[in-house]
């Protein structure tokens, strides 16, 4: 390979120009691809994402889709450069695809597609797109595998193939690709649509080096990454040093309702930043383990949300101020044949809950940065997916997307009600009436749960309620559950805020019958008080249950954490709150010393004061020391 000119020798207009050029390059072929989907997953939720990448294979941009997809594409890249350069080549109009979590996916339902881009016969680019696919084979509908001790368990893994050779699509591999999965027309379709969509970033950049020339193309890589790297050590410098240090859980792993803890003790030194993941817990003989792709991208997503937010989001250039230490074998580092068919909503997602609250911790004791923390949003993932015959009698799987949890209260205001998920700046819902219109599922409502926010001098979000009904279906339905967070909470707060609530799935039998069943005349139930059953069933972390015409699920997303003492919180906002549904009179009280008038809701500023001042004088009675701990001037902890 030819090496690309220096960066300096470009003037900064044209850099300027051709590095949004790209940016809007990689957009472009991320909305292209989910425009040309035919899954609901894609073009509903986004749960998919785009990369662009230099003529190494270092990331120059992601999209603004699911990160944590799209992170270890480059990964994929080095290791087809590596083991296919000679055999069976890397030529002009291939692609290649891979689900190979040690490759570069991070479970398996996460196709990648990889593309070099060539001029006059040497690279000059990467590109490559990865779509979570509904379902791709296995003993679960799916393929999220409650039940798997190892990956033999679990959906088929194929190694990087060429499934496009020399611009013709490869018919032996796209059958491959589509004769295990339960939804083969969905899975053919993001296949093509990744395809098209990468044709025409072919398209875009060959516009450029025929405008620009190749030298400039190649030179605005280098530049673009040696900005990057330049403004995120410039941040990293203006922080202090120090090490911080956090820990999450997660609550089942498919087989056993067992705990698995991932540690992080984060240390900054000048310009560089070191995650020492030493400690978390073996790896599982279930279906929540990662490999190291996905420990990669939790990190690297949560360093992209809190300390990349104003720049290129470009991870060939924050590598090199990065180290990662972790001991393989580990649930984010698990070694083959570890299952991992969860890996995305299980030890990677954890892996960026840690080390975004450690960076949080980390700008917590910055007088410039405090303003950009954010304590823990919708830290604990909960999912379902259904299947059986639907309302048409035909067979269908649905792995549902459409859940929402609380954002983290940062040091200035509240967190979101109901925020997307976290590092995920486009992820969506999906649309109400297309889930209806597919399946066998009728919307009770959706609405701000008030009991799952964490309370704080500014407060998390509410998380979503969220209540669906079996309706039409030709067969009783399958119902699988994977989530974490359930057992307990793992929306932490911070500098004294509480924590959010636990994520929930309760199954009501014979909540509601459509007219000439026993329940006849009665309207859909708007919430969970509003069930025809005498009592839910709360479903473990990870479960199955089957579900009748006429029986729902309601789901409980968990709240953000609080940030600060929640008696500092102005009483004026606890007023607000409570106008708005979100805390009631006795709450106010027992959260945060706030005494509001039942009828008007306005704060009592004098009872709240001698409420507030005898929370404290109980605290203090109630209060231990701690031995032998100190703060160093250097940092926190």
């Amino acid at each position: 390979m030819q090496a690309a000119p220096r960066g300096e020798t470009l003037d900064p207009i044209t850099y300027e120009v051709l590095r949004h050029r790209l940016w809007a390059i990689n957009d472009e072929q991320g909305l292209l691809a989910a425009q040309m989907s035919g899954s609901p997953v894609v073009y509903e939720a986004y749960d998919f994402n785009s990369a662009l990448m230099s003529y190494r294979g270092d990331t120059l941009f992601i999209g603004v889709y699911v990160t944590r997809l799209s992170l270890s594409i480059d990964i994929a890249v080095k290791n087809i450069v590596k083991d296919y350069s000679r055999d069976p080549g890397i030529h002009e109009g291939d692609m290649f695809l891979t689900n190979d979590p040690w490759v570069g996916a991070v479970h398996m339902n996460d196709y990648i597609v990889v593309a070099p881009i060539h001029h006059e016969g040497r690279v000059v680019c990467w590109t490559g797109l990865c779509m979570h696919e509904m379902d791709v084979g296995g003993p679960v509908p799916g393929s999220f595998v409650v039940g798997a001790r190892d990956i033999y368990g679990e959906a088929p893994v194929l190694p990087p193939l060429k499934v496009v050779e020399a611009g013709r699509l490869r018919p032996d591999v796209e059958r491959m690709f589509i004769r295990n999965s339960r939804t083969p027309e969905f899975n053919a379709l993001d296949l093509r649509a990744r395809i098209a969509a990468i044709n025409k970033t072919r398209q875009r950049i060959a516009e450029i080096i025929e405008t620009y020339g190749v030298d400039t193309f190649l030179a605005v890589q280098e530049r673009l990454l040696e900005d990057v790297r330049r403004r995120l050590g410039r941040r990293l410098a203006e922080l202090p040093d120090g090490a911080w240090y956090e820990h999450g859980y997660i609550d089942h792993d498919g087989s056993t309702d067992a705990l698995y803890e991932i540690k992080v003790a984060m240390t900054k030194r000048g310009e560089r930043l070191t995650f020492d993941f030493r400690g978390t817990s073996p790896q599982a003989p279930g279906m929540i383990n990662c490999t190291y792709t996905g420990l990669w991208g939790g990190v690297m997503a949560a360093m992209l949300t809190l300390l990349c937010y104003d720049m290129p989001w470009a991870t060939g250039a924050i590598s090199g101020l990065v180290e990662i230490i972790s001991e393989e074998g580990t649930v984010n580092n698990a070694r083959h044949p570890a299952a991992v068919s969860a890996a995305t909503v299980a030890a990677t997602f954890m892996t960026f809950n840690v080390c975004m609250q450690a960076i949080a911790k980390m700008y917590a004791c910055s007088e410039r940065y405090r303003g950009e923390l954010m304590a823990t949003g919708w830290p604990g993932w909960i999912g379902a997916n259904f299947s059986g015959l639907d309302q048409r009698g035909r067979y269908f799987t649905a792995t549902m997307l459409d859940t929402g949890g609380g954002g983290g209260a940062r040091s200035t205001r509240d967190g979101l009600d109901v925020e997307g998920t976290p590092g995920s700046p486009k992820m969506a819902m999906s649309n109400i009436e297309t889930v209806e219109r597919l399946y066998p599922l009728l919307y009770l409502y959706r609405k701000e749960q008030p009991a799952t926010l964490g309370p704080g001098k500014y407060r998390g979000g509410a998380g979503l309620e969220l209540g669906r009904l079996v309706h039409k279906a030709a067969s009783p339905v399958r119902c699988f559950v994977f989530g974490h967070g359930i057992n307990q909470s793992e929306a932490r707060g911070l500098m004294g805020g509480l924590p959010g609530s636990v994520n929930a799935n309760v199954v009501y039998r014979r909540a509601w019958q459509p007219q000439g069943a026993p329940a006849a005349g009665r309207s859909l139930p708007g919430g969970s008080e509003e069930m025809g059953a005498v009592e839910g069933a709360v479903l473990a972390a990870k479960d199955m249950t089957m579900l009748e015409n006429g029986d729902a699920i309601v789901t409980y997303c968990c709240g953000g954490g609080g940030y600060g003492d929640p008696l500092e919180r102005e009483p004026h906002l606890v007023s607000a709150d409570a106008a708005q549904g979100l805390c009631d009179v006795q709450s106010a009280v027992r959260l945060y010393g706030v005494v509001l008038d039942p009828q008007s809701l306005a704060p009592d500023l004098l009872a709240t004061a001698k409420t507030r001042d005898a929370v404290r004088r109980g605290r203090r009675g109630t209060s231990l020391a701690v031995e032998g701990w100190s703060v160093g001037a250097a940092g926190g902890a």
